[in-house]
């Protein structure tokens, strides 16, 4: 499926980019969601690729002495966590994936794709976190119970976080096995 025509789409340039720390949590998820060849993958499996992020205690300090009397919670938020959010609704705005509460449809994976790599000549060696990825979805099939709907999921997913560990590096990024390897876009997509 290709972009809407109606609907907004990027302009030449590109937010992503941090020049202290790399790539933006933005691109990492449009890599993620293209280099992963599903059409369906788990919002959690994509959010686990992304840094881990830090935790803010976002309260007044009214708010932070009601806590420690007992009496109320404070909101904690994690700004990769945010970033990502708003990267899906923004990709979703532009008609290139559907997200659920659970999971994500890519449909436009070669949009995804340019949109990652555009106006990058090199990349980090490490750019997404392929062992924790896979770490988590064998904790959520430790967790799952007999009858989850989403066990062929996770196996589908395990089976793609491998392949890209054991992909040949082709691009000019050499990575352990801790990260991605840059594949051909002929197979990615």
């Amino acid at each position: 499926m290709s972009r809407n025509s109606d609907r907004p789409v990027p302009t030449g340039d590109y937010e992503g980019y941090d020049p202290v720390g790399g790539v933006g949590v933005g691109r990492k998820v449009a890599y993620a969601l293209a280099s992963l060849r599903l059409d369906v993958v788990q919002r959690s499996t994509i959010r686990s690729l992304l840094p881990v992020g830090t935790q803010q205690i976002g309260a007044s300090r009214a708010q932070q002495a009601q806590r420690l009397k007992g009496k109320s919670g404070l909101v904690k938020k994690n700004r990769t966590s945010k970033l990502f959010q708003q990267k899906l609704n923004q990709f979703e705005d532009w008609g290139w994936i559907s997200k659920g509460h659970v999971l994500i449809a890519v449909h436009d994976r070669g949009a995804l794709l340019d949109h990652a790599l555009q106006g990058q000549r090199d990349l980090p060696t490490r750019l997404l976190d392929l062992e924790r990825a896979v770490a988590k979805i064998r904790e959520d099939q430790a967790a799952a119970e007999p009858d989850d709907r989403l066990i062929e999921q996770r196996y589908k997913e395990l089976r793609e976080l491998m392949r890209l560990m054991r992909a040949p590096v082709t691009g000019v990024n050499r990575s352990g096995t801790r990260s991605v390897r840059f594949v051909n876009r002929s197979r990615v997509i």
